[in-house]
């Protein structure tokens, strides 16, 4: 057996040991804690063993969460940038060196293959290590002098953040979250989901062993009213949440009373676009990984295929072919391409989304259906791919919904201008995509397109220093880059008059 790889042939209950799963699953004053509120039970989504019983966060133990948190940022703030990023920098270490036991855990807490969860892993480590960098190089501004006075603007830590993060990334977006924040002097509370609650505090822990000091990355368990609690506490001067669309609303309404500053990235529905010139080779396999990887789970996947006319019909039958050809299986068997959904109910409810389009005039062209085979109690879904036909009275809901699954659409244009059409007919605007041999084509289509991020010739690699985030129901801010890393500081201008005794008095 490889010494980078679980032990794909190990019984589901070796892997359990093997993830090391702490007795309690909240993570408060540098210690794993239970959080004395009701119990729910986490089950492993591959075949719905029993993993944990986790205990939600009660108002009192939230109160004192961020009571501590409050407490600890004011020495963090004071702590000089390179600490910081010293301390981002050796937990970055901490969770390369700790892979194989972390990807055992995140196979286990969500369900997708070794291969994506030792992925999440190494973008985790990525995300400290460039929060790492920005730490000493946030800048603040001076302004020109006009004789008498000097301007300057600063950049603060905004204070105490509440994070709340979703079940599909978890440790890679407990990183992707905490590590900007943190790195510009803040205390941060994470809200672990409540379908994948084990990694969030695993991941606090490695920055404590890392030398992060206690009460500035704490973890609770719990469902939405803890959400609230920490989005509602008057100590809570940050919000950042990645989540629903639907979820994203309740944070701007509890956030409200607070006029706490909120960023949201939110659900996507998101255009890929292929055009009849493209290199069809490489749109096809991106295409492809680009909607069903993580089981289609992901905020921007490519979930609605646009091709044009001359090529759509070969190219959504190799499309269709290749999903076909996908292997669905259990997280940890070495042949798995695509593992399980989170839980039971979300494979039923990609389900019926699937059999409502089909209702509604959509065509099976793969999948549609739970693979032969597998564990019963597994949330397994099979790669579908559903074309719409364009002489349809009504285009299905489904192409307006996100779905959350491995599921693509797929429509056919006659030129550019139909394309963007058909891509901004959406109520989401989070990343979209074109291919095209045609820079101009290119270029005009990636700005009219509504979005917040838009690949050319590519589809789905995030690059950690431009940043990312949405438009409509898509979301508000931008994380990751210069701008997503400004966004957990705020600005102070500070004004010093250098002839104040030569001013006139104001009488």
């Amino acid at each position: 057996m490889s010494t980078n790889e679980p032990d794909h042939t190990a019984p589901l209950a070796d892997h359990i040991a093997a993830a090391g799963l702490p007795a309690a699953h909240s993570f408060v004053s540098g210690t794993f804690r239970q959080g004395g509120g009701p119990e729910f039970t986490t089950c492993h989504p591959g075949d719905g063993s029993e993993l944990a019983t986790v205990q939600a966060a009660t108002p009192e133990f939230a109160d004192a969460a961020v009571a501590e948190a409050a407490a600890a940022q004011p020495a963090w703030a004071a702590t000089p940038p390179h600490e910081r990023a010293r301390v981002l920098r050796a937990a970055a270490g901490l969770i390369e060196a700790q892979a194989v036991r972390l990807t055992t855990l995140i196979a286990l807490d969500n369900g997708k293959t070794t291969a994506e969860a030792r992925g999440d892993v190494m973008v985790a480590a990525a995300h400290l290590r460039a929060a790492a960098g920005w730490a000493a190089t946030l800048e603040g501004i001076t302004l020109p002098a006009d004789g008498t006075t000097l301007r300057m603007a600063f950049r603060e830590p905004v204070g105490v953040v509440a994070a709340v993060i979703p079940f599909n990334t978890t440790f890679m977006f407990a990183a992707q979250k905490a590590g900007p924040a943190l790195a510009a002097g803040n205390a941060v509370l994470l809200k672990a989901p409540e379908l994948s609650p084990l990694a969030a505090p695993v991941f606090a822990r490695l920055l404590t062993d890392a030398g992060l000091p206690p009460g500035l990355l704490q973890v609770l368990q719990g469902a939405g009213d803890v959400g609230r609690r920490l989005v509602e506490h008057p100590a809570v001067t940050m919000v950042s949440f990645t989540g629903s669309t639907e979820a994203g609303r309740q944070v701007m309404r509890s956030a409200a009373g607070g006029v706490k500053r909120v960023l949201l990235e939110l659900g996507g529905k998101s255009a890929n676009i292929v055009y009849a010139d493209a290199d069809l080779d490489a749109a096809l396999h991106a295409t492809v990984g680009g909607v069903f990887r993580n089981a289609g789970q992901r905020c921007f996947s490519g979930s609605r295929l646009l091709v044009e006319d001359p090529v759509a019909d070969a190219f959504t039958a190799r499309v269709a072919d290749l999903a076909r050809s996908i292997r669905v299986g259990p997280p940890f068997a070495p042949d798995s391409q695509l593992g399980a959904l989170i839980s039971a109910a979300e494979a039923e409810r990609v389900r019926s989304m699937v059999e409502t389009a089909v209702g509604q005039g959509a065509r099976v062209l793969a999948g549609g259906e739970r693979p032969a085979g597998l564990h019963l109690g597994g949330a397994y879904y099979a790669p579908t791919v559903l074309e719409i036909p364009p002489d349809l009275p009504k285009v299905p809901d489904i192409v307006y919904q996100e779905v959350f699954g491995p599921v693509l659409t797929v429509q056919r244009f006659g030129d550019a201008a139909r394309a963007v059409a058909l891509a901004n007919d959406s109520p989401f605007g989070l990343v979209g995509g074109c291919w095209t041999r045609d820079i101009d084509r290119a270029l005009t289509t990636a700005r009219q397109v509504r979005s917040g991020y838009f690949w050319i010739n590519s589809y789905g690699a995030l690059a950690l220093d431009a940043p990312i985030g949405g438009v409509g129901l898509s979301g508000a801010g931008r994380e990751l880059g210069r701008l997503g890393h400004e966004a957990y500081t705020e600005v102070k201008t500070v004004i010093i008059d250098t002839a104040a005794s030569a001013a006139p008095r104001w009488y």
